[in-house]
């Protein structure tokens, strides 16, 4: 049985809420997350919850731990690489589809996604949450393979918490070096998705090896 507009709409208000929470959440901080309070927090019975949680496990966000419950995988440094190099790959995978044009309203999308950028200031951890958010929703609606697209969105998000704690450890690199992947992106060639993923291959290398 298929669920309603108002449930599919309270399960990705609630998967949104917790994935930014832990994007947002300062590296050395420990999470654990409680079925029980996320019940209550989000209105919502176990078996939903259950599935947000098994999603965010797949975005290797949290983790299973014998007697403590689902916790918040740590970020450890020597595992960068690798989950830049994943990125990368996915990211190369979707250069190899027939990809669509952007469309004028997409294109529009960027320039905001743009204009907020520079106007970012570097104390400001959620509009750059935000921006990266709404970068995610602008290049997986251009990814025409459902497999390939739940790929991309499960290591976007791995790389968007180490790019959020850069910020937190220096805010000022991290606000510019947004700036800097943003004004690349917003010159890409008019209507090219492919110019669009390159761009963003090029400029993601630089900021995956910091």
């Amino acid at each position: 049985m298929s669920q309603g507009p108002q449930t599919e709409s309270k399960h990705a208000h609630a998967l949104e809420a917790l994935r930014r929470s832990i994007c947002l959440a300062t590296p050395d901080e420990d999470m654990v997350l409680h079925e029980t309070a996320l019940t209550a927090e989000f209105g919502m019975s176990r078996t939903p919850i259950r599935q947000i949680l098994q999603r965010l496990a797949y975005e290797r966000l949290v983790e299973t731990r014998s007697g403590v419950g689902t916790a918040v995988v740590p970020l450890r440094p020597e595992h960068r690489a690798r989950d830049a190099l994943v990125h990368k790959g996915i990211l190369e995978a979707v250069l190899l589809l027939d990809l669509p044009k952007l469309s004028i309203t997409q294109h529009s999308d960027i320039l905001a996604i743009s204009g907020l950028a520079s106007l970012a200031g570097e104390d400001d951890r959620d509009l750059q949450y935000d921006i990266r958010s709404r970068l995610h929703a602008l290049m997986s609606a251009l990814i025409p393979d459902p497999i390939l697209r739940d790929a991309f969105s499960a290591s976007y998000w791995r790389i968007v918490r180490w790019q959020m704690s850069d910020f937190a450890a220096d805010a000022p690199a991290a606000a510019e070096a947004l700036r800097g992947l943003v004004r690349h992106l917003a010159t890409y060639e008019a209507q090219n998705s492919i110019d669009l993923f390159n761009r963003v291959i090029e400029a993601e290398k630089l900021q995956g090896s910091r």
